[in-house]
């Protein structure tokens, strides 16, 4: 029988780098997207890849349908906006695609006979401020975002399901994952393009906020190591040894690039309802999976700078801002 994965958002960055891990696998990988589909031009000619457009806004059931039809023995779920500050003004976006998008999917999700696990791809935001250590059942929940609501829906509603007997449902929450590929909108692929193109790069606030790392060789080890080692009905944590301030991230940026801090960036208003750290606790992950991040933020970023480096003819032509579509 053929090892079948359904990647839902497989076309952002998260989905994309897992696809070509588990091409590497060798298993067959089914993914669904619902735009920017460039950025498969070094995949899409892979004979064990198969890709399904999908407006997710619109067609509520699709994602149904193609699960089904498909039946994989996994699932992973990326499919959601996650730009937070944007969230504040497309709720009805966030809400449709984030949410009602997948209702019908995880309502009858005994229906795909073969499927082993349906793994969700989470975020510590839903925990919202706190400063206390957040273990998987820690269970005081305070999203401080419409993004972070929607993905918190999710979670309850997969919680709901799994204790009504539909058992193939999994929880992991990611610290801020990074690596080659990453949109030249997140925080170290457009830091380093801003750098390129000696233009000034904003920190929005003071620059304090702590935030975890996970480079993407892990992140994509983490998941795989949830499907094939875990029960379902757990949430699992994964982050890295340290918290680092966004400040201290650009500065590990411009010493490694090898330009003046106060030159490069300028600050700029704090955005709404910005967190200013999740201490996640990965010591059950690291117990049952044995899994760590092995990747240091600055080798993760020397891998990043060089990739940029090496497509930087054209790179330096795409728009290193968010733009809703």
């Amino acid at each position: 029988m053929k090892k079948k994965i359904l990647i839902l958002g497989i076309s952002s960055f998260a989905g994309y780098t897992f696809a070509k891990y588990m091409l590497k696998k060798k298993y067959y990988v089914y993914g669904t997207y619902n735009s920017n589909i460039k950025i498969f031009s070094d995949i899409k000619k892979n004979k064990n890849l198969k890709l399904f457009k999908i407006n997710l806004e619109k067609n509520y059931s699709r994602l149904f349908q193609v699960a089904k039809k498909i039946n994989p023995f996994y699932i992973v779920d990326f499919s959601s906006i996650c730009m937070v500050n944007e969230s504040w003004s497309y709720p009805e976006k966030y809400l449709k695609i984030n949410c009602i998008s997948k209702l019908e999917l995880i309502k009858n999700i005994n229906l795909i006979k073969n499927l082993k696990k349906f793994l969700y791809i989470s975020t510590p935001e839903v925990f919202g401020k706190t400063k206390k250590n957040l273990t998987e059942n820690f269970k005081l929940f305070n999203p401080s975002t419409p993004y972070a609501s929607t993905k918190l829906l999710i979670e309850n509603l997969i919680r709901n399901y799994q204790s009504s007997n539909n058992k193939k449902f999994i929880i992991a929450r990611f610290s801020n994952f990074y690596g080659p590929g990453q949109p030249l909108y997140r925080l170290i692929p457009k830091l380093i393009i801003s750098i390129k193109k000696k233009i000034k790069f904003t920190i929005h606030g003071n620059g304090l906020s702590k935030r975890n790392f996970i480079f993407s060789d892990d992140f994509c080890n983490g998941i795989f190591m949830v499907l094939k080692k875990v029960t379902t009905g757990k949430s699992y944590h994964f982050s890295s040894e340290t918290l680092y301030t966004v400040k201290q991230v650009v500065c590990k940026v411009c010493r490694l690039m090898n330009v003046d801090f106060n030159a490069t960036i300028n600050f700029g208003s704090d955005r709404i309802g910005k967190d200013d750290m999740y201490k996640l606790d990965c010591r059950k992950t690291k117990k049952e999976l044995n899994w760590k991040c092995k990747t240091s933020l600055e080798k993760g970023i020397v891998q990043t700078i060089r990739h940029i480096e090496k497509n930087y003819k054209f790179l330096k032509n795409y728009n290193i801002n968010f733009e809703m579509k």
